[in-house]
């Protein structure tokens, strides 16, 4: 008796690994600066003095430890980034409520809140330094005179140096939060709605119980955009103030490229470098974490 004959094994295609060759390649690019960025953290490599090139392996950490200027940026990257996203968010979850509602020229606004978005960084700090002249020159202290307000030295100044950063953040990245919570509250179900509406709910009781639970991926999401860049945030604070006056704006970030590209010091400011990414990956591993479980309860 013959055996039947064995079945042909289907042909592998090649088509699905060319595709994701691209993005395999580009990962592995970014690979390369990475692990670069952290052998020159565990060196004293000066750019002016390459000759003098040692492997220190953790003496560049240990340095940053006992750095009181470290532990003012460390603590003021951490303060800024919390400050900005809960005001951010929440700022951001007010404007897409209000174009999410029915007023007039909802059409006009949605498009008018776009436009901060469609400005480069630098561009939008220039913009506002410009309009923060410490003179009556500048255009908001201009209007301020006619409140009677003496004019505010708006960049000059350490207080008002970090208020000023943080509303020029605040105005170029609003729109992006703002643009998150508004799709979210248009893909919410109707149903839970129209039962709470016949059980007598309204107003206040809606939001805080239907909507806030309902958006609550979406508000993630967003918080969690707003911490990668707020802790990392760098072209707002160099084309604003440069980290100043007297170092009040000076993040980790900021601090990074003095030490690499100001005073040459590479190894030192890989080491800021690697804590700032340290930093932010840890921020977004939990928040994203958090996400996946919001997620899967308001799927329920």
């Amino acid at each position: 008796m013959s055996r039947p004959p064995t079945p042909a094994r289907p042909k592998k295609s090649l088509l699905p690994y060319l595709l994701l060759s691209p993005g395999l390649i580009l990962l592995l690019g970014m690979l390369y600066p990475f692990f670069l960025g952290v052998y020159y953290s565990l060196t004293n490599y000066y750019l002016q003095y390459p000759h003098l090139f040692r492997f220190i392996w953790l003496q560049n950490y240990l340095k940053l430890l006992e750095d009181p200027l470290f532990s003012y940026s460390l603590k003021f990257t951490l303060s800024y980034a919390l400050v900005a996203v809960v005001v951010q968010v929440g700022l951001g979850l007010a404007v897409a409520m209000l174009l999410n509602g029915r007023i007039i020229g909802r059409g006009v606004l949605r498009a008018m809140m776009l436009m901060p978005l469609m400005m480069p960084p630098v561009i939008t700090a220039l913009m506002w330094k410009i309009m923060m002249g410490s003179t009556k020159a500048g255009i908001l202290n201009y209007l301020l005179s006619f409140l009677g307000l003496g004019p505010v030295n708006w960049l000059g100044a350490v207080n008002s140096a970090i208020v000023s950063v943080f509303i020029i953040d605040t105005w170029g990245n609003l729109p992006f939060v703002s643009l998150i919570l508004l799709g979210g509250l248009q893909s919410l179900p109707s149903e839970p709605y129209e039962a709470a509406r016949v059980d007598g709910a309204a107003g206040w009781g809606i939001f805080r119980y239907i909507t806030l639970p309902l958006l609550k991926p979406f508000i993630i999401l967003a918080a969690t955009f707003r911490v990668m860049d707020s802790l990392r945030i760098f072209d707002v604070i160099y084309a604003a103030t440069v980290g100043g006056p007297a170092d009040a704006t000076m993040n980790l970030h900021m601090r990074a490229f003095f030490y690499a590209f100001q005073w040459y010091q590479m190894g030192m400011g890989m080491a800021y470098a690697m804590v700032l990414l340290v930093l932010v990956f840890l921020a977004s591993y939990f928040l994203m974490g958090y996400w996946k479980r919001a997620a899967e309860q308001t799927s329920l």
